[in-house]
């Protein structure tokens, strides 16, 4: 029966290593996504097993079946046979339909660690005598992220290309197209320092060597990424998993760089790299990322800059406030105190009477009142009127001529006025104001608060803090 152990010569197993087990059926379905090549497989589902207790379909890549390839698969997963089991593989579960996917227990295999991958991969290479380098198969061991099959054919181009003498690291680093590690340590430290000059120097270096544009790039996001773990996980050099310089070179960037800074360097290169794989000539758009990199990389974390300004807005008030510092004056006349033999009165509570809302009845109060429930009407008011005299009663204004009849604006004008403000106003369109629009108005306080704010010593600052930063918009704030 069903069983989690086999003995090495068990015949059930040999027969399915071998490929000639008559029960089991592999199917690849990349290359057979069509619903008759599904039906051609389960002709002979109904049928008992022959060689072992069940028949077996194994499916491999079933996320590129066809629709109608999974509706005809779905017929015969609502009713499977007793005896028949099946075995679909995917690394995109995300694409196979729902419907096939509640009819499935889901087995999710985790991706194998570097080091497991690099024991299976040395004890090949023992087996086949064949001499390396340790770290050669370490590297082999990363580049296979967790996938042992991707691992084994980047280790048997290895092979090939030592040509029968050993397995070094650098013969992995060129078959991979990836710059050597302490060179991409050098590059990400240059990069960090905002050293341009020195940066592009070793960047053409590595590139006139032979190294991938995409892979320099690849290897400083690896580089940044392993920093900010070292940053981040306690004991996180003490893996075995790294080499030493990665524990020794990594350990260094780590005290010195921030995480804001890390974090803002790996978000950049990933859009140099996905710009880089649509540009006819990548090299240059690394070299131009790089340098946006390298400018960005050295300014002070956006929390500095509010801790500097709060310190320098907090100084300037104490400053500010230390003359004001005295002692309180009374300057009330003495009360005299009422007789001992006076009955104490009970006192009620003092209610304080609220102030009726004082209404604005300037030209913009008017429109402002009106902005809430009239916002088209508003947009013509602010940019088509020149106020001459506003008052409660009347309003005398100049229409400049717009969509809107003039007719048509002062029957809407007079109607949103009487729902807001409950009576009647007398208005003219025929004034002969030059005075500002709304609009007008607007624009001027925007630019005379933009020339206060840049006067500021804290706005000054950050914009030193970013060279090229420049004050577009400086929004009023309620009063």
């Amino acid at each position: 029966g069903p069983a989690t152990t086999w003995e090495n010569d068990d015949p059930q197993c040999q027969a399915i290593e071998n490929g000639t087990h008559v029960d089991v059926l592999e199917f690849d379905a990349a290359s057979h996504t069509g619903v008759d090549d599904i039906r051609s497989l389960f002709e002979g589902v109904n049928y008992a097993p022959v060689q072992g207790n069940y028949k077996v379909y194994i499916i491999d890549e079933v996320h590129m079946l066809s629709k109608q390839a999974f509706n005809a698969l779905l017929k015969t997963l609502e009713e499977p046979p007793e005896k028949v089991k099946f075995i679909f593989a995917t690394t995109e579960v995300n694409k196979i339909p729902v419907t096939v996917l509640s009819r499935c227990q889901r087995f999710d295999l985790k991706r194998i660690s570097a080091e497991d991958l690099c024991g299976l991969y040395t004890s090949i290479l023992e087996k086949e005598d064949v001499k390396f380098d340790q770290k050669a198969v370490m590297q082999i061991a990363k580049a296979a992220d967790g996938s042992a099959r991707d691992g084994l054919s980047l280790l048997d181009q290895a092979i090939a290309l030592s040509i029968g003498s050993e397995v070094t690291l650098d013969v992995v680093n060129g078959m991979l197209g990836m710059a050597d590690r302490a060179r991409a340590y050098d590059l990400f430290e240059t990069l960090m320092q905002g050293d341009m000059t020195n940066m592009l120097e070793k960047l053409n270096s590595m590139y006139e060597t032979g190294y991938d544009p995409l892979m320099i790039v690849s290897d400083l996001l690896s580089v940044s990424h392993l920093i900010t773990k070292l940053k981040t996980i306690p004991n996180m050099e003490n893996s075995s998993t790294l080499s030493e310089l990665e524990k020794t070179r990594g350990n260094e960037m780590a005290q010195k760089l921030g995480l804001e800074n890390l974090s803002r360097a790996y978000q950049m290169l990933l859009t140099v790299i996905n710009e880089a794989k649509l540009a006819p000539r990548p090299f240059e758009v690394v070299e131009m990322g790089l340098i946006r990199v390298a400018h960005m990389a050295p300014m002070p974390a956006i929390s500095t800059l509010i801790d500097m300004a709060k310190g320098a807005g907090n100084a300037a008030t104490k400053k500010q406030a230390e003359p004001a510092k005295q002692a309180p004056i009374n300057n009330q006349p003495k009360q005299n105190k009422a007789p001992a033999s006076a009955p104490a009165q009970k006192q009620k509570p003092s209610v304080t009477p609220q102030k009726p809302e004082k209404m604005d009845f300037s030209w913009r109060g008017i429109v402002e009142k009106l902005q809430a429930d009239y916002a088209p009407l508003v947009g013509s008011l602010v940019t088509q009127i020149r106020p001459e005299e506003v008052t409660d009663q009347s309003l005398k204004l100049k229409y400049i001529k717009g969509l809107r009849s003039e007719r048509e604006l002062q029957n809407q004008l007079s109607e949103a006025l009487q729902k807001t403000f409950g009576r009647r106003f007398n208005i003219s369109l025929n004034g002969e104001s030059t005075s500002e629009t709304l609009a007008e108005t607007y624009a001027r306080e925007g630019e005379e608060r933009k020339i206060r704010a840049l006067k500021l010593p804290d706005v000054q600052k950050i914009l030193d803090a970013f060279p090229g930063s420049e004050v577009l918009k400086v929004n009023a704030t309620k009063k």
